[in-house]
């Protein structure tokens, strides 16, 4: 029966340069979904403990969900699933732009790659072929330069390619798709270098058929205008139209996260600043209405002409506010060397904000860079930046990320650096979004303002299926720990669909991703079923960090994030019952006290015997 998958995965192992396909049971697919729920069983069956994540055993999967099958608004997404050499735990990261589209109509659902090659190599993928091709003459080639030679053998092929980080196995090193959308963070890149896999090249010419494809057909033109009217605002002012907002109301990292305010400044760096400077064109993925993504190609006012993808707001807050360097073609020089070496800008930003405050209180125990370096100085940010890309010097300490780094710092210095599990707090402050620490705490990947995304509850963007119908209040962990737990099960099944997760913006529900759903696959699966999916999914990924040492002990935040602003947005305010919330959240979750999935809820859920399999 149609069912808008393949049934199949495409199996390389680069030690052998092997390539072969791989039946996927139907009933597997219609538990785990697709996208990240596949990749953590894939993980759970293959990578054990033992095997670290830059070792040839790691596993790194490129995958589709059901959705890729569509033209549906939000399906360029797709995921790339590995252990991640940042948290040492599970890692799925996903991206749009037009390769997950691609990789399904090349005949496959996903990737699955294991092995090291002995030289440099990419892969290419088209209409079920697949060729294991040397790229010594890519090999420390940036993500851009990767990319444009690619696209001139392979025109019609979409491209994830890693930079010069990749290749060192910088533990933040990013993979980098069509050059414009990065799969950014937890550091997948070094997982490739490691392998020495350059890029991955997927073309082909027909997705597989949906169950009801006339039914698809009517769906994608509705949703395309719905979410595109709906979306307008986001669409106007891409992520960029946050950052002033941010600051007013104290969710902008200012400083490592120690001051808030700073709206004056913050307006330098903002959307109206950002408009005049860099002149940008809407660059959207895919079929897709809201077009967040943008691009520029412009003279700024030093003379240098710039062309690539404009910054995101994640890249100008971490990059730009938390470092106070409030120049924004300062901040677009930093991004685009992030975006040619291949680096995450979210861990650039937090490192270099937490090294410069390491410096500023005299807890670096000798470490200093050997060049002017501290806040509001873009030179020495992209110096030391250099450094943590080659590995060399005092950037070079945080090759390994700001969790390693630390380790070489006074102790106190661990009160300020701002990490869970390893991965870098994002954008958004739990001071302002309570239930949101509850989310970074317990995610399965670290700190993830979009593996729970619950902020959105107290936003006003509801889930009535399933019960949340009320949004609670940004301040408040009251029911904190419901409200995150249906959140994580639903952003689970959305990061298994794979959809970009802006369409809630635009008014896609859950019931409206279930209709779609079920248009394509034919399961005819409920809001409930698909709600229990998730929580499945979401389970079984964490499992697998409990498999790799990550437990209860380690769902924590910074002490930073529990010190309240005397003024600004969030002054006074602060998730100061956290840990009681998150015991009732563990409690419906069906973990034990040391953050175990019990016996029980592994067995309701049905995983027993997925994995005995």
């Amino acid at each position: 029966m149609a069912n808008g998958l393949w049934n199949k995965a495409l199996r390389v192992d680069l030690s052998n340069e092997s390539v072969y396909p791989q039946a996927i049971e139907e009933d597997l697919s219609k538990a785990l979904i697709g996208g990240a729920g596949l990749g953590a069983y894939y993980l759970m069956k293959e990578v054990p403990a033992s095997c670290a994540p830059l070792d040839a055993g790691n596993l790194i999967m490129f995958t589709t969900g059901p959705f890729q099958t569509s033209k549906l608004p939000g399906s360029a997404k797709f995921s790339i699933v590995t252990r991640s050499p940042l948290t040492n735990g599970f890692l799925d990261t996903a991206a749009g732009a037009t390769f997950g589209h691609n990789l399904k109509k090349s005949g496959y659902d996903l990737i699955i790659v294991k092995g090291s090659s002995p030289q440099p190599v990419y892969l290419h993928v088209s209409q079920g072929e697949a060729r294991i091709i040397p790229a010594a003459d890519l090999w420390g080639q940036d993500t851009m330069e990767t990319t444009r030679i690619l696209k001139e053998r392979h025109p019609k092929a979409a491209i994830a390619a890693i930079g010069p980080a990749g290749e060192q196995t910088v533990a933040s090193a990013c993979i980098y798709i069509d050059a414009f959308s990065a799969a950014g963070r937890g550091g997948a890149g070094a997982v490739m270098g490691s392998k020495r896999l350059k890029a991955v090249v997927v073309e082909g010419t027909a997705p597989p058929v949906a169950a009801e494809p006339d039914l698809l057909v009517q769906l994608e033109k509705r949703y395309r205008k719905s979410i595109g009217e709906v979306a307008a605002g986001l669409r106007e002012g891409g992520t960029m139209g946050g950052l002033l907002p941010g600051a007013i109301g104290g969710n902008l990292p200012v400083k490592n996260w120690s001051v808030d305010g700073w709206e004056g400044p913050a307006a330098k760096l903002g959307l109206d600043s950002y408009n005049a400077l860099l002149k940008p064109k809407l660059h959207p993925c895919a079929f897709c209405p809201v077009a967040c993504h943008r691009s520029s190609d412009t003279d700024m006012p030093s003379g240098w002409h710039y062309t690539g993808p404009a910054p995101e707001y994640e890249t100008v807050a971490l990059l730009g506010s938390s470092c106070l360097i409030d120049d924004l073609e300062q901040v677009v020089r930093l991004n685009d060397f992030c975006n040619r070496a291949g680096i995450d800008t979210i861990t650039a930003g937090s490192c270099a904000a937490f090294a410069m405050e390491v410096l500023e209180k005299g807890h670096g125990k000798g470490h200093a860079p050997s060049y002017p370096f501290g806040w509001g100085n873009s030179e020495g940010v992209l110096e030391f930046l250099r450094e943590m890309v080659a590995q060399t010097g005092f950037g070079g300490l945080f090759s390994r990320g700001i969790r390693e780094a630390q380790k070489s710092f006074a102790p106190e210095s661990i009160d300020y650096a701002c990490h869970v599990k390893g991965m870098d707090i994002p954008g958004h402050d739990p001071r302002v979004y309570y239930n949101l620490g509850l989310s970074y705490a317990t995610g399965n990947r670290g700190a993830c303002h979009m593996r729970a995304y619950s902020q959105i509850a107290t936003m006003g963007a509801l889930l009535p299926e399933v019960g949340i119908d009320k949004a609670p209040a940004h301040d408040t962990l009251e029911d904190a720990g419901h409200v995150v737990k249906i959140y994580q099960d639903f952003t689970a099944y959305y990061n298994a669909c794979v959809l970009c997760q802006f369409m809630i913006w635009g008014g896609f529900g859950l019931q409206d991703m279930v209709d779609c759903g079920n248009a394509i696959t034919g399961w005819n699966l409920s809001v409930d079923q698909t709600i229990q999916a998730g929580d499945r999914i979401f389970t079984l990924q964490r499992m697998l960090n409990n498999r790799y040492g990550i437990t209860g002990k380690d769902d924590t935040l910074p002490k930073r994030f529990f010190e309240p602003s005397s003024k600004g947005g969030r002054a006074g305010k602060a998730p100061l019952g956290l840990y009681e919330e998150m015991k009732k959240l563990y409690v419906e979750r069906g973990w034990d006290t040391a953050g175990l999935p019990l016996t029980q809820k592994i067995a309701a859920l049905g995983l027993d015997k997925l994995l005995a399999e």
